[in-house]
């Protein structure tokens, strides 16, 4: 008996897929790209196969197996289970803290919180990191892998979001984790743990051109991405090019933006439980930093004015490359 199991929604590969054959012993993990194939000799007659992964809801399937034959069942699909999500917590991916060398909490956009808690994710958006933080903890009380590698700085310890601002298409497939729960990727921390896979066998096949305006930290951004998908050679590639510009000022004074982003990943897979991934990410970007400001300041200047600005231009200590 062999099949493969899908993504209802993406149908994307499901990999670590549990498929048992019930009241048996026999069961066995989907590889890479989703299939299974149970090659020892099988009960014959109506047999009832269970399909089941975390984070999705499992089904039930009933089959009749006859002898010396075959029985394929591809393209079974899984849905995501939302009450097992919904308590996740938020992780953060907003253009502020993709340009921002630390935190982000000098800027003044909202974030894209790709929780499912409908809490988390008002406040996210309401009051950014500058106002609201989970549990009252910094984030660097929380872990940031890219493809299983950490990424939290050594001597702050936050991920610096600006090493790759500008490629948001190829980070979204997310595996979050809560608490002091381990992972599949990381002993996992106080807030969690997150990690990005940007293999490139594992982004969803297709092509994307996305244009935003805004009147915030950038006035434009132009993004095009195209992903392969797992081609039959068992290659797979990735490229992503997006540039994001807001001439010399943006919504405060003196808050220029220009940056530039490129993203490639290639992939080959080896056999089921070896490939080999190759990703390059290069993000230049030079933006004007705003001030913090107290509500004097607002009513006598505007929430407009930024101190950084002086006469003639702003000062180079305040631009950031």
């Amino acid at each position: 008996m062999k099949g493969s199991v899908l993504d209802a929604l993406t149908f994307e590969s499901l990999e670590n897929v549990s498929v048992t054959i019930e009241n048996s012993n026999l069961s066995m993990e989907t590889n890479i790209l989703g299939e299974f194939l149970f090659d020892k000799k099988l009960p014959l007659g109506e047999q009832m196969l269970r399909v089941s992964k975390v984070g999705y809801i499992s089904k039930r399937f009933p089959i009749i197996i006859n002898e010396n034959e075959t029985v394929d069942i591809a393209g079974i699909t899984l849905d995501l289970d939302t009450t097992a999500t919904s308590n996740l917590f938020t992780i953060t991916l907003s253009d502020d803290e993709l340009n921002d060398d630390s935190s982000g909490a000098d800027n003044i956009s909202g974030l894209l919180a790709s929780s499912l808690d409908v809490f988390q994710r008002t406040a996210a958006f309401e009051f950014s990191p500058s106002f609201f933080r989970l549990r009252g903890l910094d984030s660097k009380n929380s872990t940031l892998l890219i493809n299983g590698i950490e990424m939290n700085k050594t001597y702050n310890g936050r991920p610096q979001w600006s090493n790759w601002g500008g490629v948001n298409d190829v980070l979204r497939n997310q595996e979050l984790s809560t608490g002091l729960a381990p992972s599949n990727y990381s002993f996992g921390g106080v807030l969690g743990t997150n990690n990005i896979n940007i293999r490139a066998s594992q982004t969803r096949a297709g092509g994307r051109i996305t244009y935003s305006s805004s009147n915030r930290s950038y006035s434009n951004r132009l993004m095009a991405t195209y992903a392969s998908g797992l081609l039959k050679n068992n290659w797979a590639y990735t490229v992503t090019l997006g540039r994001r510009w807001g001439g010399n000022e943006g919504y405060q004074e003196a808050t220029s933006y220009n940056s530039n982003s490129f993203f490639t990943s290639v992939e080959k897979i080896i056999n089921k439980a070896h490939s080999l991934s190759f990703s390059a990410i290069y993000t230049p970007n030079r933006r004007g930093k705003s001030s913090p400001n107290t509500q004097e300041v607002f009513d006598l200047k505007g929430i407009k004015y930024n101190e950084y600005w002086g006469v003639g231009k702003m000062a180079k200590n305040e631009i950031l490359e």
